[in-house]
């Protein structure tokens, strides 16, 4: 058994030094921030458009649900105005990423609300019924958004922190 530990090790390092490299160890950038900064900007427009676009039929879905994600992409926006003017920190890239993620979630959660209320319009209750399935799915997608929340928002408390000390570290 000890024999082919040995064998596994050079063969693990064969794998993992190149994928390292592939990741990259460089700091990014400004202008590559800058580009994906600019890149979400415009994703965040799109997925304004779709919701007001969609926003009467969401609205007999629920009133608050394209209101909510229009308040999402107006925080979108923001952080990315802020980060484009006072320059990126982790901690503002964490909390642009968990937006966009936000994002993210609502279009398809959308998709979903605009489905069952096509099949409730056409009055069909064998469509509404395939949408069972796709709401318990949901339900399963709310909550693993939820606990992840959690989890960003402790990775944000702690991004900070470090951040802070750092400043304070090279401050002296």
């Amino acid at each position: 058994m000890r024999r082919h530990g040995q064998c596994f090790l050079p063969l693990l390092l064969v794998f993992i030094v190149p994928a390292i490299g592939q990741t990259g160890t460089s700091m990014p950038s400004k202008d590559e921030i800058l580009e994906l900064l600019n890149k979400a900007d415009e994703k965040v427009s799109g997925f304004e458009n779709a919701i007001k676009i969609v926003k009467s039929d969401l609205d007999k879905a629920d009133p608050k649900l394209s209101t909510n994600y229009l308040d999402g992409a107006a925080t979108a926006h923001l952080m990315i105005r802020a980060m484009k003017h006072n320059g990126p920190s982790g901690y503002g890239l964490v909390g642009l990423m968990a937006t966009m993620d936000d994002l993210s979630l609502d279009a398809a959660t959308a998709g979903v609300q605009l489905s069952v209320q096509i099949a409730v319009r056409a009055q069909d209750q064998t469509k509404a019924d395939v949408f069972t399935p796709v709401i318990l799915l949901m339900t399963s997608k709310n909550e693993c958004n939820d606990i992840s929340e959690l989890i960003m928002h402790a990775t944000l408390r702690y991004i900070r922190t470090e951040e802070e000390a750092l400043t304070k570290l090279l401050a002296k």
